[in-house]
């Protein structure tokens, strides 16, 4: 009986040779799978640079000097759009790379709309004239004056933690109290129920520019008002240049760490939903700045 469950069991055992030989087609198989996958994301990425070359030269004028999205930031970017597409899209900031985004969402059929809030003039010529005439009709841009310097983000945030009409807001944005509410912004803003927010504007780029203070509070506003209207549905919100930091402060502060799901160099994307604490953001406690 011994020798019979010892045979039975030899005869179970796998030749080393075709052992080897599924190892290796395995790993093969892992190999080409991988290979897809990068050669995907390659492509991606390139269809992403060209549309964006495209509405550059479009553009015209000198558009080197201006805050650019690395590649990787533009993918996800775009990838955020597509996966909501045909969405409502609101986007804080115009180049010649943010309004690639528009085309992306215009192109999935109908029921998209993309809006750009822009403080310059030109940037807004520009966008209008590099638009595909097949989707200028889904794209709205409005010209914005934003009245803090990015020198002003701590006292402004210290206020706002004091202030009851700064926390968590119940009703529309645009009757908000808020010194840090853009209310200002047409009522085609500040009403619409947006699907993804990205906020890559104003420049902030020096202490006496205009900062993103702002921009930053009313789209974590925007979002929470639109998650409850929809009863459960998440707003999603991307911020460029969390490398500074008032970028990294604001975000931290009024769109919450619970909700980061994503990061790709300096752009941060927050799912943000309707529930937490009625009378804050987060439902951590401020970061302390020292």
């Amino acid at each position: 009986m011994h020798l019979s469950s010892a045979a039975a069991a030899g005869s179970r055992t796998m030749p080393p040779r075709r052992l080897l030989t599924i190892i290796i087609v395995a790993f093969c198989a892992l190999s080409f799978i991988k290979l897809l996958l990068v050669t995907s994301s390659s492509s991606s990425s390139a269809a992403a640079a060209r549309s964006a070359h495209r509405l550059g030269s479009a553009w015209g004028g000198n558009t080197t000097g201006r805050g650019t999205l690395a590649a990787k930031e533009l993918l996800l970017l775009r990838s955020l759009v597509a996966a909501r597409a045909p969405c409502r899209l609101l986007v804080f900031g115009l180049s010649p790379q943010l309004l690639s985004l528009a085309a992306a969402n215009s192109a999935a059929g109908d029921g998209a709309a993309t809006a750009f809030v822009t403080d310059s003039a030109e940037d807004a010529g520009a966008a209008r004239r590099a638009l595909p005439a097949g989707s200028r009709a889904a794209v709205a841009i409005h010209r914005a004056r934003y009245r803090d310097a990015a020198a002003e983000a701590w006292p402004l945030l210290r206020r706002a933690r004091d202030s009851p009409a700064c926390r968590r807001p119940t009703g529309a944005v645009r009757k908000s109290g808020c010194p840090l509410a853009l209310t200002s912004l047409p009522r085609e803003v500040l009403d619409a129920r947006w699907d993804v927010v990205v906020v890559d504007g104003p420049s902030g780029a020096g202490p006496e520019e205009p900062g993103r203070m702002g921009t930053i509070y009313t789209a974590a506003a925007l979002a929470r008002a639109a998650a409850a209207a929809a009863g459960g549905s998440q707003v999603d919100v991307a911020v460029h240049d969390v490398d500074r930091t008032v970028e990294r402060w604001y975000a931290w502060e009024y769109l919450c760490e619970d909700n980061l799901v994503a990061a790709k160099g300096r752009l941060w994307h927050f799912s943000v939903a309707s529930g937490g604490p009625p009378d804050a953001f987060c439902s951590t406690s401020p970061v302390k700045i020292l």
